[in-house]
């Protein structure tokens, strides 16, 4: 028995077995229905026919009785035919069909159906000693999974790297997983939520049960595909700009986090074509005299990045930062606290005592044992004084993915008070955090042990002499804490970047680019490409 369907013909034997044999069962339902209904009506034709005839004279004929004869012979075929056929459905009795629960779910079958059986599927389980490695779609999920990096001495130049903590984006309601003793001392561990291995939704049907259904879901599936096609088009042609406030993963309105859109975005500073003009009042102090300075207007027209580009890399930036640095802290926060809650240190949390008491709790031995992580946290804490404002500001800043609550000469309220002086700003907040996660990321050099691999070498704060030039030269200097500026070094000349908003980000992205031309993607004996970090792909035209 063959069933067409609008784009194929499935054959009995072919094809995926479970749905081919539940659309067979299903089909011989209706066939059975139908022939239970016609049979109905024939017999109710045939008593009405039969009744007239009896309550005429026998003696009587006319053409009238003719055709009622005729009709009785025709219905009674028919419900001879019909019958035939229930009593054949009825006596041919296949095996059930085993499915799984999922299956029966997708395919709604009801409970009491006796034509399947459900069947206990065992799903094999992997130890402890086996890793489970998951990647999502996301190219910002495939940078660096550990604090610590695993890199060999006798690697390839590849360097690729290996780790126990990664990272899956998907909503921003992420599942913390639970912390596993059995994790690298020098790692942290990220299990994926099966919520995240489902894919978007494109029909309101819950499932396919006839022709009509997948005729409404072909013909939806085509509007959604004209839809796309002039997105992209649009997308690719001036909608860059228009897209920056846009959740990570998604292009349109309907796809947009809820929290998002509830956000009142702040305008960023002019671009660096107009930064020339600024005021005397908001220049920052030079303290470091350079004869090879290069000012915001030359810095990016000199590398053929146009302000379309540079506006998608400062995106694409932003997300790299919230969804690998600050997420993930927020999770090692929650899942720190309830690690020492669980070993009986109920009154030390982080954010709510200080750096120097964490220190000491980091020495004891059971829980350098039993919670490594907390050790290697410390130094994104080094920021401040104030850990209870620093832990209530990341947490801030890691909501809805893109920074969407940042602000560059400030912060958030503390205490019923708004931001003032005594406070670190974000643009401080955020470098400290990205510099402190490059250490973790990047190995130090084999006469410098000692110091750190980017902030001892590619990282100049204000409160630090600047280092004398070389044609080797390249780090990122903080040339003012209040208000924060910062700027690019590279050779023997030093790159002024945008004032204001956007001038952390521009000097990150800055570093970033010459990194990949003058070395190759390559910092120290690290990859920021995806062999490694994976920040590269912030910037691809």
């Amino acid at each position: 028995m063959d069933y067409q369907t609008p784009n194929n013909t499935i054959l009995r034997g072919t094809g995926l077995p479970i749905l081919e044999r539940s659309m067979i069962v299903n089909q011989k339902r209706r066939n059975l229905r139908k022939s239970f209904t016609w049979g109905t009506i024939n017999f109710g034709l045939l008593s009405l026919l039969l009744f007239d005839l009896s309550q005429t004279c026998p003696l009587y004929l006319s053409y009238y009785h003719y055709l009622e004869y005729i009709l009785i012979l025709i219905l009674t075929i028919n419900i001879l035919y019909y019958l035939y056929k229930i009593i054949k459905s009825s006596l041919v009795r296949s095996e059930p069909i085993a499915i799984t629960l999922e299956q029966k779910k997708l395919l709604g079958i009801k409970d009491s159906d006796p034509s399947y059986r459900i069947i206990e599927t065992s799903i094999k389980s992997t130890t402890d000693d086996s890793p489970v490695t998951s990647y999502s779609s996301t190219p910002m999920n495939l940078s660096a999974l550990s604090w610590k990096s695993n890199i060999s001495q006798n690697e390839s130049m590849n360097y690729s790297m290996s780790s126990s903590w990664n990272y899956l984006k998907g909503t921003p309601d992420v599942n913390v997983s639970k912390f596993s003793n059995k994790t690298s001392p020098k790692s942290f561990s990220k299990q994926p939520s099966p919520a995240k291995l489902s894919f978007r939704d494109t029909s309101s049907l819950e499932f396919i049960k006839d022709e009509n259904s997948l005729q409404k879901y072909l013909k939806e599936h085509e509007e959604s595909q004209k839809v796309d096609k002039v997105t992209n088009k649009t997308h690719q042609s001036s909608n860059l700009l228009s897209s920056f406030w846009s959740h990570p993963v998604s292009k349109t309105a309907k796809d947009m986090s809820s929290f998002l859109k509830k956000c009142q975005y702040q305008l960023s500073t002019p671009s660096p074509t107009r930064t020339a003009t600024s005021s005397p009042s908001s220049k920052v102090e030079d303290k470091t005299s350079s004869p090879a300075q290069v000012t915001a207007l030359e810095v990016w027209t000199r590398i053929n990045v146009d302000s379309v580009a540079l506006t998608q890399w400062n995106e694409n930036l932003r997300k790299w930062i919230s969804q690998t640095i600050l997420e993930r802290l927020v999770e090692e926060f929650d899942r720190i606290n309830d690690s020492l809650e669980k070993h009986g240190l109920t009154d030390i949390k982080i954010g709510r005592v200080g750096l120097d008491r964490l220190r000491k709790t980091a020495q004891m031995v059971p829980i350098a044992q039993f919670i490594p992580s907390l050790a290697t946290l410390i130094p994104f804490l080094e920021v401040t004084t104030n850990q209870e404002y620093l832990e209530k500001r990341i947490r801030e800043l890691a909501r809805g993915g893109c920074m969407s609550e940042f602000k560059w000469n400030g912060g958030s309220s503390y205490n019923g008070k708004d931001w003032d002086d005594s406070l670190p700003t974000d643009c401080a907040v955020v470098m400290h955090l990205l510099a402190s996660y490059l250490d973790t990321q990047l190995m130090p050099l084999p006469n410098m042990p000692d110091t750190k691999p980017f902030s001892g070498h590619h990282y100049i704060k204000a409160t630090d002499k600047m280092p004398p030039l070389a044609p080797n030269s390249l780090f990122i200097q903080q040339v003012s804490e209040k208000p924060p500026h910062y700027r690019v070094v590279v050779g023997e000349k030093v790159y002024e970047m945008v004032k204001g908003y956007n001038n952390l980000f521009h000097s990150i992205l800055f570093f970033i680019y010459h990194v990949n031309k003058m070395e190759h993607g390559m910092l120290g004996r690290v990859n920021l490409g995806r062999a490694g970090v994976n920040i590269l792909w912030v910037i691809d035209q």
